[in-house]
């Protein structure tokens, strides 16, 4: 049986037993200073550590500490004496032996032949526990769980999903709106997430939201993959042009499924049992007793949920909707049917008015709607839509490739109202000029502006807008050593009707969408990589010197903590012995140790011994 005293011999051989795989995922999750560890025994060391210990009890919830603290007050306990000593966390020996399980991954418990321990530093964060206001074993197990929700019967459903409704659309729009407004540009990410201050007034003002519900909305988009950063920027990913193009209740379920998921188990049980129930403060109160180490971030994420679920209409007034109902309990076939049964229809024409507006007297089908923001300009964005054909809406459909004839078809088909004469004259002055600019390559990497009138060029070349470019007249056009696209595009943003050319004068079509690759995972920090490789160079290894580096590390640690050692030795014949020894030195490939049991001492070479195990005597 193992002591305290030797947890730092079994934790490191523990370590050293795991596969890479597990290895990586276990120096990922624990905070370990890798310029500090050079073996698996530093490493043991500094998984005691409080810092780390405390930072990973956090995430633990209550029957997982219980687990771990009920093997901590004891020397040893076979996985049968936990349950048995769990109380109410002890009913599911298969849930038990899954936490034993994560324990042991954690390196929070140490597994020997059959039988689990705790190393020392874990033990002694628990013990001071009470000191710190945390609960202490007893008070883990026995502390009973609070009413997570208030049951109240609702009086009026069909009110709930009414505002559920409104919500949810209002949300699937906003979410569109976002997708359009990053993908022209992009918005700085903070380093600790989310969408710095600056940004996110913009960002309001474009998308005629209130400013605090920005971090909802990218939080929303993120988690459905449809916006992830790239060089810490914002941007749309690739899967988000196939989400716009869906009917409005298909893309709510992808934002709702993704809520859904998102959500951790317990809490997602819970709420599935309470669909008929206000979700009130129980559910903190819940939290508060689940994860008691780790209180502040766990009621972060609960309120970042209940903040998406009412703007996704899951909720409303804190109640569960018929949809959110469907999609808590159900699949998510019957959460969309529900939802689209009170979203509005969608329509297939508009109203082209005098005054160059467009009227949607209804959400505008998707792909009619991805062509018309081409053409046009977004004014309002709800039940009815208006948008804005304008001379510089115009100049950018046509820079995207589209033409007076295209334009003019489409209006005429998907006009309530034809297409008016004011309209008529601002396409025909407007194909007019486009390209009245001209952007090309000049040299290697430098660009050049013409245009055949000679008082709009000046107006370029006086331009403080285009004063970081550079420009020089030279001969009848300007130049400068930036390339097309940036010269193009801010010309474009003044409102110049210009248009790129390659060499022999064809008119481009250039776009400035930026797409970030769909369900982007951060890159690892590198560091438990170089680390595993680290350990695995040293003491990793399963043969020759490696091995023989490996004991002398288990015979030094026994000497640093005065232990007893069974050392078997591999005989010359072939026959195995072992001796009790107490070690004294270890050096030149040699272990030196005093054998009690014949009161002499011994000299053994390193590599005849198969095996060292600490022993409980003294």
């Amino acid at each position: 049986m193992a002591t305290i005293s030797d947890a730092a011999l079994l934790l490191a051989a523990q370590l050293r037993a795991l596969d890479d795989d597990q290895l990586l995922e276990l120096l990922r999750s624990r905070i370990v200073r890798g310029n500090s560890v050079s073996d698996f025994f530093d490493l043991a060391d500094a998984l005691q550590q409080s810092t780390s210990v405390e930072r990973v009890l956090r995430d633990l919830d209550r029957p997982t500490l219980a687990t771990l603290a009920v093997v901590a007050d004891t020397a040893s306990l076979t996985a049968q004496e936990v349950a048995s000593a769990v109380g109410p966390f002890g009913d599911d020996e298969v849930a038990v032996q899954r936490r034993l399980d994560r324990l042991v991954s954690l390196a929070l418990l140490i597994h020997r032949g059959g039988r689990y321990s705790a190393p020392d530093g874990v033990t002694d964060q628990l013990a001071g526990w009470p000191f710190d206001g945390l609960p202490s074993t007893g008070e883990l197990l026995d502390a009973p769980a609070p009413s997570t929700l208030t049951s109240v019967e609702p009086s009026e459903r069909d009110s709930i999903d009414s505002i559920a409704a409104e919500n949810a659309f209002a949300t699937t729009n906003e979410v569109t709106e976002l997708i359009n407004q990053l993908r022209s540009s992009p918005v700085r990410d903070l380093a600790r997430g989310g969408v710095s201050l600056p940004d996110s007034k913009r960002l309001a003002a474009a998308m005629s939201v209130p400013l605090d519900k920005i971090a909802g909305l990218v939080d929303i988009a993120e988690r459905a993959g449809l916006i992830a950063t790239t060089n810490a920027q914002w941007m749309p990913t690739a899967d988000a042009t196939e989400w716009m193009s869906r009917g409005a209740a298909e893309r709510w379920v992808q934002l709702a499924e993704a809520w859904h998921q998102g959500i951790p188990d317990d809490i997602r049980t819970i709420l599935a049992d309470r669909t008929q129930s206000f979700w009130g403060n129980g559910v903190e109160d819940y939290m508060r007793w689940l994860y008691p180490a780790g209180i502040d971030s766990v009621l972060e994420k609960v309120r970042r949920y209940a903040r998406d679920a009412s703007l996704l209409g899951v909720t409303a007034n804190r109640l569960p909707s018929s949809a959110g109902v469907a999609l808590l309990t159900s699949t998510t076939t019957e959460a969309t049917a529900a939802m689209a049964a009170v979203f509005p229809n969608e329509v297939h024409q508009v109203y082209v008015q005098p005054d160059l507006s467009v009227i949607s007297p209804g959400p505008l089908a998707p792909q009619l709607d991805a062509r018309l923001r081409v053409i046009a300009d977004v004014e309002t964005r709800a039940l009815a839509s208006t948008y804005r054909i304008s001379r510089s809406s115009l100049h950018h459909a046509m820079t995207l490739g589209e033409t007076l004839d295209g334009i003019r078809s489409f209006l005429t088909e998907i006009s309530l109202t034809g297409v008016p004469q004011p309209v008529e004259y601002l396409l025909a002055e407007a194909a007019a000029r486009h390209g009245l600019v001209r952007v090309g390559q000049a040299g290697v990497a430098g660009s050049y502006v013409i245009s055949p009138d000679p008082v709009l060029l000046q107006s370029i070349a006086v331009d403080p807008n285009f004063g970081a470019f550079g420009l020089c007249l030279e001969g009848d056009r300007l130049v400068s050593r930036f390339g097309v696209e940036q010269l193009f595009w801010a010309l474009s943003d003044a409102r110049y009707p210009v248009a790129a050319e390659n060499s022999e004068g064809t008119i481009l079509s250039l776009r400035r969408d930026q797409i970030s690759a769909s369900h982007v995972e951060e890159p690892h920090d590198d560091g438990p990589e170089k680390l595993l490789a680290k350990l695995r160079s040293g003491q990793g290894g399963a043969t020759g010197d490696e091995d023989q580096a490996w004991l002398s590390r288990q015979i030094e640690v026994a000497i640093r903590n005065k232990l007893l050692l069974f050392v078997t030795v591999k005989m010359p014949d072939g026959h195995l012995v072992q001796y009790t020894l107490e070690p004294s030195s270890v050096a030149a490939g040699r272990m030196r140790g005093l054998d009690r049991a014949a009161d002499i001492e011994r000299t053994l070479p390193l590599k005849s011994i198969v095996g060292v195990e600490a022993t409980n005597e003294r």
